[in-house]
């Protein structure tokens, strides 16, 4: 039987010379715009190079089809939030918990606050492209400085698991300014997003009752119904 070869979806090649970079970065700028102005409709691989002012031959020089340009687009975003988190984690070990938690927060809002509507774009298509080594190595770069940041704070913490508290600290952050983005961009900007979101981690990474202490209630309360 026959097998379906995969479409490519990564560039063919990096460019070197200082000309072919700002080709490429001309080729992605265009990409952006249309994106952003028209969305997946009226973005083919034509579209952009007469946008970024290339022919369609420089363009497939780099990129093979129009996905390739949509996951670099997404590569280049994980590549902003990682070096936000990065600093952050670096530079906040002695801040206090709450400020140390909302400087990641606000972080990750400015960076998906950039390009709304681009953010969207590439939300809705890249997972369709399937799933890139690139993004598995930064999800786990992130979850491992997420645990050595809570790992040198565990004195102050309430959470005794920190694999667990790093994967619900990751995925929280992660899906609620993602989604916020693009369905509540006023809660966003306004920063009400960050603000609830730090009281809501805080609370869990420092603060309620032991975990063994509210199941018991949860129980108690619940055999009475």
């Amino acid at each position: 039987m026959r097998q379906t070869r995969r479409r490519a979806v990564s560039p063919r090649k990096t460019p070197v010379q200082p000309r072919a970079a700002q080709t490429v970065e001309a080729i992605l700028t265009a990409a952006t715009r249309i994106l952003v102005r028209h969305g997946v409709k009226g973005f083919t691989t034509n579209t952009v190079a007469e946008r970024a002012g290339v022919s369609i031959g420089s363009l497939y020089q780099y990129f093979p089809n129009k996905d390739a340009i949509l996951s670099e687009l997404m590569r280049r975003h994980l590549i902003d939030l990682e070096r936000g988190i990065n600093q952050i984690t670096a530079t906040a070990l002695t801040a206090p918990l709450p400020v140390a938690i909302r400087a990641l927060i606000d972080d990750n809002v400015a960076a998906h606050m950039i390009d709304p509507k681009l953010h969207g774009v590439l939300t809705e298509q890249v997972p369709q492209l399937g799933r890139f080594r690139w993004q598995e190595e930064f999800a786990a770069r992130v979850s491992a400085r997420v645990r050595g940041f809570l790992e040198a704070r565990k004195a102050e913490l309430a959470v005794t698991d920190l694999d667990l508290a790093t994967y619900l600290l990751t995925r929280t952050v992660e899906a609620c300014v993602h989604n916020g983005a693009t369905e509540r961009p006023g809660d966003m900007t306004s920063g009400r997003m960050s603000e609830e979101l730090t009281a809501m981690i805080v609370k869990y990474l420092a603060g309620g009752p032991p975990p063994a202490l509210a199941n018991e209630t949860a129980r108690a309360v619940f055999s009475n119904h």
